[in-house]
């Protein structure tokens, strides 16, 4: 084989992958942009946490995309069943705007909405609207002031939910 028809080869090869990439990021519903940061397991570097000072949070999303309008925090979810007519559960919700919080905080760049993606890529848009941005706060400013109690009440009857908690040990409301 000459070195011109594997150069030929390579570059059909190249952009059939192009292609292919550009089609499954359409029907995911992923953006176009660089992926400057991933926190997933088998990455070759480790990402660091980002925190805010200002919001007394900090986390370390599992990747941002740079896009044309700005930086995307993307949650991949192991959940098979997200909830139906394409909406997100509020806790991953949360978690999703807390992470865009904290990039607007600490890289000073818009974030125009984030990605809840549960397992098969079912891929839900979290928009950044002035709304969720004040429930961010008041859901920052409760936990705040629950961490100032002495104890604090379940408020599901999930066992998956106690047996994934930090603070099981300690919890006199455990589901066992």
């Amino acid at each position: 084989m000459t070195v011109l028809s594997m150069a030929a080869t390579a570059m059909v090869l190249a952009i059939l992958l192009f292609w292919l990439s550009a089609r499954s990021r359409r029907k995911t519903g992923i953006p176009a942009g660089e992926v400057f940061y991933q926190d997933l397991a088998g990455q070759p570097f480790q990402a660091m946490a980002l925190r805010s000072a200002k919001l007394g949070i900090s986390g370390k999303p599992d990747c941002l995309i740079r896009t044309a309008d700005g930086i995307v925090p993307v949650e991949l979810k192991k959940s098979k069943r997200p909830p139906a007519r394409g909406e997100v559960y509020p806790n991953h919700m949360i978690q999703n705007l807390a992470y865009g919080a904290l990039v607007e905080d600490q890289m000073k760049e818009r974030v125009p909405y984030g990605l809840v993606v549960y397992a098969g890529e079912q891929v839900r848009r979290v928009e950044f609207t002035e709304s969720n941005r004040r429930w961010l706060m008041q859901t920052i400013s409760a936990v705040q002031a629950a961490r100032l109690q002495q104890e604090a009440m379940r408020n599901h009857n999930q066992r998956g939910r106690c047996s994934g908690c930090g603070v099981r040990d300690q919890c006199d409301q455990a589901l066992r």
